[in-house]
This record gives structure tokens, sequence and C-alpha cells, in this order.
């Protein structure tokens, strides 16, 4: 392993972070690995696989609402990086609460894209608005 690939792969991960409700599909398949396993652990079965799924679940997302995204922690070691997130939901029409999401991510990474993501969070603070 290279001294750059921990920065190479804090700056995939930290674009993903910071702009997932806004990135194109395209964006998806250069950031993440074909077979990549993405899952929201709190929610039972919720396990999509590669960046086509990935994209699907996440891209729902900004047709209901606007999302504020922010990384307050970040940091990586070989080819694993751990986020501490804040993910702030608006509901478009106001029809559902604001919610709060603090979020721990960790991602791992091969040749510089990302091969699993897991995204740990209070399950109830999203229920709020589902």
């Amino acid at each position: 392993m290279s001294a750059t690939q921990p920065t190479q792969n804090l700056a995939v991960v930290r674009r993903l972070c910071e702009q997932w409700p806004w990135l194109m599909l395209t964006e998806f398949q250069q950031l993440m690995a074909p077979d990549c396993d993405y899952r929201n652990i709190p929610i039972a079965g919720d396990q999509h696989i590669g960046p086509v799924e990935a994209h699907k679940v996440l891209s729902r997302i900004r047709e209901d609402w606007n999302v504020e995204l922010s990384i307050l922690n970040i940091v990586a070691n070989d080819d694993r990086v751990l986020t501490e997130r804040n993910e702030h939901f608006v509901h478009r029409e106001g029809k559902k609460p604001d919610f709060h999401l603090p979020v721990m991510g960790v991602f791992e990474l091969r040749d510089g894209k990302i091969t699993a993501w897991r995204d740990y969070f209070e399950l109830s603070q999203m229920k709020l608005a589902y």
C-alpha cells in the first residue's frame, strides 16, 4: 500500500458522504466497486449490491427530501475509512416532520473504490418521518 492510499480513500469517501443526494449514477459507479455491499445496519434486510442498487435507493430520497450533509470526523487507515456524520432531512412538501440523523459509517476500499459501506444510526430518529 502506498502512503497516499489513505488520503485517496478519504477523498473518495468524503465525496460520497458530502454529495450522495446529488450524485448521478455514473458518479456512483466511479466511487463504488461493481460488487459494493451497501447496508443500513439497523434496518433488517437493507442490503444493496453495487452502485446501481445504491443509487436507486438513495436517489429516491432526494425526490421527497432536501438533505443537508456534514462530516464531523473522518479517519482512514489502510483500506478502511470511518466517518461520523450528520444528515438533516426537510420534507419538500412539509407533509412530514424534519429529522436529524447522526450516522457512523464504515467504508472498505480496494483500488480506490468502495467495496463495502455500512451505516449505523438510531432507527427511531428516522422513523419519526416515515
